[in-house]
């Protein structure tokens, strides 16, 4: 089997398509549990963040290369993403590939260290669903390690920049208080304290209850009637519904909404009406031509590093795998080895054999029976590699 990532992310398709496969965490669960059971893929670590869907598997190609249409089966509807919004890696590429994700330097926001945690809760998400063979296993494990070799090694960990980081430049420039942040989650967590830090008034709504440097969050149900009192309004939740709509602004005070749901949450209508400035999440990761300046050297360091390391690590991995196998089979091998000619050396006994006949029988069969399977295993080994180099 080889190894494969199926993907769609910000540099392959639009927000408009990247939207239909923005899942939240009981709706990845449903996913992986329906993939494991519905589907040829025997294993699996499937990747939903804001900018992009992965999975990765060993497994055959013809099933990864219709991996949309096994998506499109088990969520019982069409995404109609075409297959120029799709990429396909296989074996050591897809290998660097996951690299190039976990360091960040594939992300909208170039070395963005969010993308590292996300990857990891992808892969103990399958593996507590039981999906992970031990290839699968063993390549994110390393990828894990040589990740964070890459980042110490170069200076993308230094000063890391995130979508709380943006939002907060923004806000600290143009918005006011009092601020609204809608979700405690990955960018709304962060973002709370940063913006208390700088000495903002701040609210949150929250789904469930919880409470941040102090701050308890309110219900979602007492939003709409407290909306008017923010001059600075922040959507960092998920909803099949609207937090709110034009209806609700009936003054004339000027605002500053951040739209960073994906799927988006509010209207983009709301851009016409005067005195309010919506920002989406793709509007606000397009403002970062500095860090990609700054981070230029080290990004090129670290694909350096990748394209170096990548090939030999991937078949390093793939062939410790070969070698256990072969080691496992020529225990076998040797148990079965050492049992016959135990047994046949008893049945000598019981007929009357001489016992150091039967001795040096024994260890001369042992012998030579190990040493064939020793040359067996040489001989194949040796196959192996001119086939790889042919």
């Amino acid at each position: 089997m080889e190894f494969h990532c199926w993907g769609i992310s910000h540099k392959s398709t639009s927000l408009e398509v990247r939207e239909k496969f923005a899942f939240n965490k009981d709706k990845i669960d449903e996913i992986l549990a329906k993939l494991k059971t519905l589907t040829a893929f025997d294993n699996g670590i499937f990747l939903s963040t804001c900018n992009r869907t992965e999975f990765y598997s060993f497994c055959p190609r013809i099933e990864i290369k219709k991996f949309d249409a096994h998506l499109e089966h088990i969520l019982g509807k069409g995404l109609e993403v075409r297959k120029n919004d799709q990429y396909l890696f296989s074996d050591s590429d897809a290998f660097a590939h996951l690299l190039r994700v976990m360091t960040g330097i594939d992300s909208m926001i170039v070395g963005e260290p969010d993308i590292f945690g996300q990857v990891k809760k992808a892969y103990e998400n399958s593996r507590s669903f039981g999906y992970l063979n031990s290839n699968l296993d063993a390549i994110f494990s390393k990828s894990i390690n040589i990740t964070k070799e890459i980042r110490s090694a170069t200076n993308l960990s230094k000063n890391p920049i995130s979508i709380a980081s943006l939002v907060e430049n923004i806000i600290l420039k143009e918005g006011d208080s009092p601020v609204l942040i809608i979700g405690a989650g990955d960018v709304g967590r962060p973002l709370l304290k940063r913006l208390l830090a700088n000495n903002y008034d701040v609210t949150l709504f929250n789904r469930s209850q919880v409470e941040i440097e102090g701050i308890k969050s309110k219900p979602l149900n007492e939003l709409n009637e407290n909306i008017n009192h923010f001059k600075t309004i922040v959507v960092a939740a998920p909803s099949e519904k609207a937090f709110f709509t034009l209806e609700n602004f009936q003054d004339s005070e000027e605002r500053l909404i951040f739209d960073l749901a994906i799927p988006r949450n509010l209207d983009s209508e709301i851009n016409n009406i005067e005195n309010l400035k919506l920002l989406t999440l793709d509007q606000i990761s397009m403002m970062v031509e500095e860090n990609i300046k700054g981070r230029k050297d080290s990004v090129a360091q670290a694909e350096g590093m990748i394209e170096k390391n990548s090939e030999t690590e991937f078949r390093r991995i793939k062939n410790k795998k070969s070698i256990n196998i072969k080691q496992k089979e020529f225990r076998e091998s040797l148990s079965e080895t050492k049992d016959e000619a135990v047994n046949k050396a008893k049945d000598r006994i019981l007929k009357g054999d001489d016992i150091e006949n039967i001795i040096d029988d024994l260890a001369n069969e042992i012998s030579s029976k190990n040493a064939f399977q020793i040359s067996k295993i040489l001989d194949s080994s040796v196959k192996d590699n001119k086939n790889r180099q042919s």
